[in-house]
């Protein structure tokens, strides 16, 4: 079996245009084939820069090929499998495209979940850059001159998937999260993964946490402070009971950090599932935090989950997550959430979250009643204070 060459994405795509530069010949339509997982870039960070550097090439994307939400439902099929596409129409269509014809392709509606079709019109090109999951499949790998696999991580093709589904489907994101532990990630296995094999490059695109968690879109300020003062609870409760705020309540919770190290480099952004209780779980992504305050202050993602969430993630990551028990107590006042956590352990902490709108004021005051020191806050999470 050859040995694939891997590359950085910049790196790589400057390699296939200098490869596709020199097999093209004056005759013939060269056919550049690019596959790998769901949100690896196959389309904005590979196919449409090859197509804004060749002068004379067009795009044909596997995805407006899907036949729709009724097939696949009709067949007991899902849409991370090769079946779910009409290949007769995409074979049709890229035969006319070799043969010096324009043609007419449909456009997928992901909103709606079905094809428009004669939606798109693609004229005939010196280069067709195919994108698509299944774009090295066994039936398709014999017509590419080129093949490209785009990998990344699996916690990248969570976050991305995340990210992108949410405005593209429209869907709630316990929903796609759910979607893509139950079906993405083991079609991914079964259909993709393998077909890597067949690429003459590969090129890694791992999720940039540093500028893609702005996509989360809702930002967190939060700040922790160390504490050890006796009756806490009772002087906690009395000062924001006399300052305006309530008492919201208390229960236990579990934390299970999930570290991508594993997966790829570390990029200061936490992935957490909290269990709450007994039997409610909740979904957290926070960006990486923004040294510019000295609160923690990051890019956040927040949902309703299961069990069966958390299971996965545990098979996912391995070993590579940190597990933090505590008895948290949460009182609100003025648009501030105060929680006094008790660790498993024995550490208390007081915690401040908040929207970062005028808000210093309010905790500045519960600080000073309680004797301690503004400035002494600390900007670390449970998990990196723990790991």
């Amino acid at each position: 079996m050859k040995k694939v060459e891997t590359f950085t994405l910049s790196e790589g795509i400057e390699k296939a245009i200098q490869d596709i530069s020199e097999k093209m010949t004056s005759k013939k339509v060269f056919i550049v084939l690019i596959a790998g997982g769901t949100a690896s870039g196959k389309t904005s960070a590979v196919a449409q820069k090859l197509n804004d550097f060749f002068s004379d090439s067009q795009i044909l994307s596997m995805d407006n090929y899907y036949k729709g939400k009724k097939f696949v439902e009709e067949n007991n099929l899902n849409f991370d499998q090769p079946e779910a596409l009409d290949l007769d129409l995409f074979f049709k269509n890229l035969k006319d495209l070799k043969s010096g014809k324009t043609v007419k392709t449909p456009e997928y509606d992901f909103k709606n979940s079905k094809p428009i079709f004669d939606k798109l019109t693609i004229k005939p090109s010196k280069i067709i850059i195919i994108e698509g999951l299944f774009a090295l499949n066994e039936k398709i790998i014999e017509l590419g001159d080129y093949k490209i696999f785009v990998e990344l991580g699996v916690h990248s093709q969570i976050l991305r998937r995340l990210f992108r589904d949410v405005d593209r489907t429209g869907e709630k994101p316990r929903v796609i999260l759910k979607y893509f532990l139950d079906v993405v990630w083991q079609m991914h296995k079964k259909y993709i993964e393998p077909t890597r094999k067949y690429a003459d490059i590969v090129l890694l695109n791992d999720y940039t946490a540093s500028i893609e968690s702005k996509n989360a879109k809702l930002k967190e300020d939060r700040i922790k402070y160390k504490i050890s003062i006796p009756n806490i609870k009772e002087k906690l409760g009395e000062i924001i009971y006399r300052l305006g705020g309530v008492y919201v309540g208390k229960m236990s919770q579990t934390d299970y950090f999930f570290d991508p190290a594993g997966d790829y480099k570390e990029t200061g952004e936490l992935m957490i599932i909290r269990r709450i209780g007994f039997d409610r779980y909740f979904f957290m992504y926070f960006g990486p935090d923004d040294k510019k305050t000295k609160h923690d202050d990051r890019y956040t993602m927040k949902f309703f989950t299961d069990y069966y969430t958390l299971a996965n993630f545990k098979d996912i990551y391995q070993k590579n997550y940190v597990e933090v028990s505590k008895l948290r107590r949460s009182f609100y006042i003025g648009g501030v959430l105060v929680c006094l956590d008790e660790i498993e352990g024995g550490d208390q902490y007081l915690t401040f979250k908040f929207d970062g709108k005028n808000k210093r004021e309010i905790i500045v005051e519960i600080l000073e009643r309680l004797g301690i020191d503004p400035l002494s806050g600390i900007d670390k999470t449970y998990f990196q204070l723990l790991k």
